[in-house]
Order: C-alpha cells, then structure tokens, then sequence
C-alpha cells in the first residue's frame, strides 16, 4: 500500500468529515467526543478549520490513492511553543503498515515550519498499540497520572 501525507485542503473536507466520524463510531473510548454528537453538528471543528484553511490549526490527512485512511490534527498550544497532536487515527485497513508513522513524520515537517519545537499528545494508557508506536517514533513520556500519559518529541 502506497501512502502519501499532506495537510488537507478545502476540497478535502467532506473526506474528513466521513473519517473523523468513523473513528468515532469505531473507537469512541479513545477519543473526547462520541460519534452521535458530533453527527449531529453541521460543521465539525476541524471542518471547519480546513474549509477556511486556518493555518493555526493543521489537519493532515494519509491517502492511499484518493482513499483518506489516516488523521492527525495539529494545534497551538496555550503559552507554550508547542503544538498539540489530536484526533489522531488510523483506519484499520492501513494500521500495521506505518501510516501512523508517517503522519507523524508530516507532523514533525510542519513543526519544523513553525516557531513551535515540540510535538505533544495525550493518550489514554490503555492504548498500549498507541504508546508503543509513539515512542518508536520518538516521543517520551512526560506525565504519566494513570488514565493519560502525555508524551512529548523535539525534533
């Protein structure tokens, strides 16, 4: 499978509107939003932000040709140089074959484009698939209070 990354654009945002509430519907628990709620919006947040192509706030999306099969969402963080990564998902056709990898890499390349230097998230530390594939990528666990872990990469 061959997968390319980029930072969605207007035209992309219906696609990531029917992705962001797949993995709602699928994995809920992972997530700080349900996928009833959300449905019921007329915009999502970040479909918002791309239909404006709002360059604070960054969602990247992995493509297997025209197909959208992965999310990361990339915001600034409240008095600190920073972004945060959130909504991150994989669909399950394309888990195991590094496309969390790779938006991860396009994270980094945006950060790198920025006056932030540091990458942070919070996952539940239940999400063992998650935190592993993280720190193989190179964050570090910063905050560990039992449901959450924040982790933390600097290029």
């Amino acid at each position: 499978m061959e997968v390319h990354c980029k930072i969605l654009k207007r035209q992309d945002s219906l696609k990531y509107r029917e992705l962001r509430l797949e993995s709602l519907k699928m994995h809920a628990e992972l997530f700080g939003s349900d996928h009833e709620t959300q449905s019921k919006l007329p915009k999502l947040f970040f479909e918002r932000m791309i239909e404006d192509e709002n360059e604070n706030y960054v969602m990247i999306g992995a493509f297997s040709g025209q197909d959208l099969i992965g999310l990361c969402g990339l915001i600034p963080r409240d008095k600190k140089n920073s972004l945060e990564i959130v909504q991150m998902y994989v669909t399950s056709n394309a888990r195991g074959k590094s496309t969390g990898q790779r938006l991860l890499s396009k994270a980094g390349s945006v950060l790198l484009n920025c006056s932030a230097n540091t990458l942070e998230l919070t996952v539940y530390s239940s999400n063992y698939v998650a935190i592993k594939s993280y720190e193989s990528f190179g964050f570090n666990r910063v905050v560990d209070n039992g449901n959450e872990i924040i982790m933390t990469f600097q290029p």
